[in-house]
C-alpha cells in the first residue's frame, strides 16, 4: 500500500463551499524517479552507454547496420508515433464532447488530464532536447561521425554541430502512455493502474530500444525521458486530479 505525502493544502473555500481534502500523491511517485536519476548521473561515469551502443554497431563499416530498416524506421519511428498521436486527438476530441453532453461532464477533469499528460510530457522533451546541445551516437567519431565524446554534463568543445539528441523524444512516445496508469489509480482500479504503467513502460523502452540499434540514442537518453515524462505526469496530477471546493449549486466537473 503506498505511503502518501502531502502537497501545498488549497486556501480555506468559504463557508458556504464543500470543502474538499488536501491533495495527496504517493510518495513513491517522487522517491522512484529521484532514485532512477541518481543512477543515471552515477552512471555517466561508466562505459555502459557507449558498451550498449557498440552491440548495434559494425566497426568494420562504421555504421549502424538497423539504422534504415523498415520495421526500426518506418515502423517503429514514425507509425506508432503516430497513433499516440491519433488517441490522444480522439481524447481530445472526447472532451470537447463532454460541453456538448451534460451528462459526461464528470469526465471531463479526467480526459483534461489525459489530454494534457499524453501531449505535455513528450512536448516537455522535445523542448530539453533544443536546449540540453547532445549529440547522437551516429554523430560521434567512435560510431563513424565528426564529434567527440562527451559525457551529459561536461561542456562541449566551442566548434561543435548542435545536438538535439538529448532526452529521447521518441521514446517519451510510448512512456506518454503512462498517462493511463494515473487515470485508472484516479479511478481507484489499481489492477488496470498496474497493468497501464508496465504497458507504458514497456512501450518507452522498446521505442528506445529500437532508437538506440538505429545509433539516434544512449541508453541514459531513453531513460532520463522516462523520468522527465513521469515527473510532468505527476505534477499534472496533483494539479488536476485532487479534489476542489465547489460553490454552492455548482455540480463537481
Amino acid at each position: 500500500m503506498h505511503k502518501t505525502i502531502s502537497l501545498p493544502s488549497i486556501p480555506h473555500a468559504p463557508d458556504s463551499a464543500v470543502a474538499s481534502s488536501a491533495p495527496v500523491i504517493p510518495r513513491s511517485w517522487l522517491l522512484a524517479p529521484v532514485l532512477l536519476a541518481a543512477v543515471l548521473i552515477m552512471m555517466e561515469r561508466t562505459g555502459i552507454d557507449r558498451a550498449v551502443s557498440h552491440w548495434f554497431f559494425d566497426a568494420s563499416a562504421q555504421t549502424f547496420p538497423l539504422r534504415h530498416t523498415f520495421l526500426l524506421d518506418t515502423v517503429m519511428h514514425r507509425w506508432t508515433k503516430y497513433m499516440v498521436i491519433l488517441a490522444t486527438s480522439l481524447i481530445g476530441a472526447a472532451l470537447a464532447y463532454t460541453y456538448l453532453v451534460p451528462a459526461i461532464r464528470q469526465r471531463r477533469r479526467l480526459l483534461l488530464f489525459l489530454l494534457l499528460a499524453m501531449a505535455l510530457a513528450p512536448l516537455t522533451v522535445t523542448v530539453m532536447k533544443q536546449l540540453t546541445d547532445r549529440p547522437c551516437p551516429w554523430d560521434m567519431v567512435e560510431f563513424g561521425g565528426g564529434e567527440p565524446y562527451t559525457h551529459l554534463f561536461e561542456t562541449r568543445e566551442p566548434q561543435h554541430a548542435p545536438g538535439m539528441c538529448f532526452p529521447a523524444g521518441h521514446a517519451s512516445t510510448g512512456f506518454a502512455l503512462m498517462a493511463l496508469y494515473f487515470a485508472a489509480y484516479y479511478q481507484r482500479r489499481h489492477a488496470y493502474a498496474r497493468a497501464a504503467l508496465l504497458a507504458g513502460v514497456l512501450a518507452g523502452l522498446t521505442l528506445g530500444l529500437g532508437r538506440i540499434a538505429q545509433g539516434a540514442h544512449f541508453v541514459s537518453h531513453v531513460l532520463w525521458a522516462g523520468v522527465v515524462c513521469w515527473l510532468v505526469m505527476v505534477g499534472l496530477y496533483a494539479l488536476l486530479m485532487t479534489q476542489r471546493p465547489v460553490a454552492p449549486g455548482i455540480p463537481p466537473e
